[in-house]
């Protein structure tokens, strides 16, 4: 048996040794006890709620639908991530190049003199392909190769995290505009209702039937229903500059419509949203993509203790001239076989170990925490909806109450029936209501959104229909 046949026979037990040598640990996913359904929402088949992927669309508002098809194609933060993603593409194609032979090119010319001869020398003239490639015994090319692309699908996942986060952040800061305005336009509303009645007190002043201390209460009122203007101001200008980052604009150039939040349409959230959908979180799936990264580094950190096999062929031409160099007789090969193994390195390679299972549980405490605080997220989000839904109609009932409040305070007022001291109280009064009602408003909005972005966005209807039949996780 010739030199190359025992090097083939080595290198097919050194494959078959490959197929079945794994050394490394077998990923299960961590067990984190969730419960079936949302505190005080049934789980019922038939009202299962499952968000479109553009889910924002539901708020049917046009110029949301445009600001975020902007700020998808324009937002720096979302370019950087596509940028990381790229990158790590191009680290588990490094990985996975380990898997597959290297294949070189040796080309060479030299002047070979021996050490004490005569002579002037002679010359050396190669040219030589070279294969080297490394017996994957232990798995260790593999469990590299697996890590770099479950990190690969972790960059992806962080994508859809500032992807997700993007969308909600630019509704939000939407909302927030329109509820300025809506508070602004009532803060107009009344510095004119208080100018209206300093003009009416002044009138019955001149005619003696108030003093003056009336005209100087009144004075104030407008004064305040004055100063109450400038913040509103101040924190729309600010809302819209954070709006125009998110579009990747530079602050102050966005110019938006003077709309209003009360016509926007506010999705109805059904009973039944099942804890299954936090499973299609983002940072769930990236939590998780990281820890099996992990699991593989592992595998390959235990695959270092054990020697290496490495195969190597050289075969070419070699000649004393460039013209002869392809001649008869001047080719040559040779064949390799190495072993390799670490006989003492201080306990590097075993701490390398211990460092991939430490990382390892830290990442399981991780992901159990990323489901922990989903579901958190959602349950907050629920109750934000629930309650804020209440005080708005609960607010809204006193705006109403303190306007009529208003208008027969005014009307006795006018015939002489009350004092200014009744107007002044149901002035106050309505003021103070009409202020906290499109805080509550954007609120509601905001607590919307926020149950959107604590589900991961939305579904397809494939992933809808297998989750809502067999239970399976739906996949982005």
């Amino acid at each position: 048996m010739n030199a190359i046949a025992r090097t083939t026979i080595l290198a097919l037990i050194g494959a078959a040794l490959a197929g079945c040598a794994s050394i490394g640990e077998k990923y299960q996913r961590p067990e984190v006890g969730l419960p079936a359904n949302w505190q005080g929402q049934p789980v019922a088949a038939e009202t299962m709620a499952w968000p479109d992927r553009e889910w924002w669309k539901a708020f049917r508002s046009e110029e949301l639908d445009r600001l975020i098809a902007r700020a998808q194609s324009n937002n720096y933060d979302l370019q950087a991530a596509a940028a990381r993603v790229a990158q790590a593409r191009a680290n588990s194609q490094i990985a996975s190049a380990g898997l597959y032979p290297s294949v070189t090119l040796d080309a060479g010319a030299a002047r070979v003199k021996a050490s004490g001869g005569g002579g002037s020398g002679v010359n050396a003239f190669s040219i030589a392909p070279r294969v080297s490639y490394e017996v994957d015994i232990w798995g260790r090319n593999r469990y590299t190769a697996d890590a770099a692309e479950a990190a690969l699908l972790s960059s992806r996942y962080a994508q859809d995290v500032v992807a997700l986060t993007l969308t909600a952040d630019v509704a939000t800061g939407y909302f927030q505009i329109l509820s300025f305005n809506d508070r602004i336009q009532v803060a107009y509303d009344n510095l004119a209702n208080a100018k209206r009645l300093m003009t009416l007190i002044e009138a019955q002043k001149a005619a003696g039937k108030v003093s003056a201390v009336e005209v100087e209460r009144q004075r104030t009122q407008v004064a305040s229903a004055e100063a109450a203007i400038p913040p509103l101001l101040q924190g729309r200008q600010v809302a819209r500059d954070a709006l125009a980052v998110l579009l990747g604009s530079n602050p102050g150039e966005l110019a938006l419509p003077e709309a209003s939040l009360r016509p926007v349409g506010t999705p109805v959230v059904p009973l039944g949203l099942p804890s299954l959908l936090l499973e299609r979180r983002p940072d769930v799936r990236q939590a998780e993509a990281d820890l099996i990264s992990a699991n593989a580094d592992i595998g390959a950190a235990r695959a270092a203790l054990f020697p290496r096999l490495d195969l190597s062929a050289r075969g070419g031409f070699a000649a004393a001239s460039l013209g002869r160099l392809f001649d008869g007789g001047t080719g040559f090969y040779t064949i390799g076989l190495d072993l390799l193994a670490t006989i003492f390195d201080g306990g590097a390679l075993s701490g390398q170990v211990d460092v991939a299972r430490g990382r390892k549980e830290e990442l399981v405490a991780n992901y159990k925490q990323s489901i922990v605080s989903a579901f958190r997220d959602v349950e907050d989000a629920l109750v934000g909806i629930e309650q804020f839904a209440l005080q708005e109609k609960a607010q809204q009932e006193v705006v109403v109450h303190a306007r009529e409040a208003y208008r027969l305070a005014e009307i006795r007022y006018k015939a002489g029936a009350a004092d200014y001291s009744e107007v002044l109280d149901a002035q106050r009064t309505l003021i103070s209501a009409e202020a906290a009602l499109d805080p509550v408003r954007f609120s509601c909005f905001s607590s919307i959104v926020g149950l959107y972005r604590a589900l991961g966005g939305g579904w397809d209807d494939a992933a809808k229909t297998a989750a809502a039949t067999d239970g399976s996780t739906p996949r982005p």
